[in-house]
């Protein structure tokens, strides 16, 4: 009988999904272990146990992990992004923040466009922030998405320690389904590293503060190498030879005479001596080529996409035009 009920458990139970993850991340050994480490760090060891018993586990953030927009290809991708009501949207955001946005590019040597594109391109000027609470998107990815586990769990401890230093409450933080935060959408590594108290009121509000943000995201640029003497992005023809996998990510190595010597045309005068490389896209119309410099690389250390950054560069050039900047 007994054999009987448990073969019938079975098998009622065979088209639902059963996750093999303890209901409890709490008890978790890398939970555990990561609990320890934080006490190191001044954190109440039992408080970050409790707050990691209310963690869920959403299959939602899993599922949107395995079909992220990168992987469309460039003609898919474009439209998304690319739209006069967002250049619209961006003008009206740098109405209210010129005095900010200027100031981030004097002080930090980014340009007005590429901040406003980048804050376009992540959350559409605020407008969408993102609804997975943190910390549930962090221990799932951390805890139950082997593929990237080791780095999400890393987010979820510098989720810790951000929540100490700014003194925020970490169960009502939201952010993407990869747990990136605010109007630039920085995840918890990049925000204790990056995130600056731009407007001087003793704290660094990337969720809420637009000041803050701004200075934030022409920050994290800055730190990764942003030059004001480099352009971004120019098409060029007769390139194909020199790309070895379409849409793929790009390695400034090569100098615009050393890609010209091989055949590459149209390739900026002012870029000769500049290390580029070429990137293929897949158009809408025919295949695209295009010399990149390492400002281009930059935008990919935010994003490593080379799909979001092209994005960035087009919608960055489009605002400029409408700002007349």
């Amino acid at each position: 009988m007994r054999i009987f009920l448990l073969i019938s458990v079975i098998v009622s139970l065979g088209g639902m999904h059963i996750p093999v993850a303890s209901a409890n991340y709490a008890e978790r050994p890398e939970v555990l272990a990561m609990a320890d480490r934080l006490a190191t760090k001044g954190l109440d060891r039992n408080k970050v146990l409790k707050i990691m018993s209310e963690a869920k586990r959403l299959d939602s953030v899993i599922n949107a992990m395995n079909r992220p927009a990168e992987k469309k290809e460039w003609k898919e991708y474009r439209p998304i992004f690319i739209k006069k009501a967002r250049v619209k949207a961006a003008a009206s955001f740098y109405i209210k923040h010129q005095d900010t946005l200027r100031r981030a590019e004097t002080e930090l040597g980014v340009p007005v466009e590429v901040i406003l594109a980048i804050i376009g391109v992540e959350t559409y000027y605020g407008k969408n922030k993102g609804s997975f609470r943190a910390l549930d998107a962090l221990a799932t990815l951390g805890l139950d998405y082997s593929k990237r586990a080791k780095f999400f769990l890393g987010e979820l401890e510098s989720l810790f320690l951000l929540g100490k230093e700014e003194n925020l409450r970490l169960t009502d933080l939201k952010g993407s389904y990869a747990g990136a935060m605010g109007f630039g959408q920085f995840i918890p590594s990049s925000y204790l590293a990056y995130a600056v108290d731009f407007d001087k009121d003793g704290h660094r509000d990337l969720i809420d503060n637009p000041v803050d943000a701004i200075g934030s995201v022409a920050n994290y640029l800055a730190k990764h190498g942003w030059d004001l003497g480099y352009g971004i992005a120019s098409p060029v023809s007769n390139a194909a030879a020199q790309v070895e996998r379409m849409e793929s990510r790009i390695d400034v190595k090569e100098t615009g005479r050393e890609l010209t010597s091989k055949g590459v045309e149209g390739i900026p005068s002012a870029w000769s001596e500049l290390p580029l490389d070429v990137l293929g896209l897949y158009g809408a119309e025919k295949e695209e080529y295009w010399a990149v410099t390492k400002n281009f690389y930059v935008i990919t250390r935010y994003n490593r996409s080379p799909l979001y950054a092209m994005a960035v560069t087009q919608l960055s050039e489009d605002i400029a035009k409408e700002l007349g900047l």
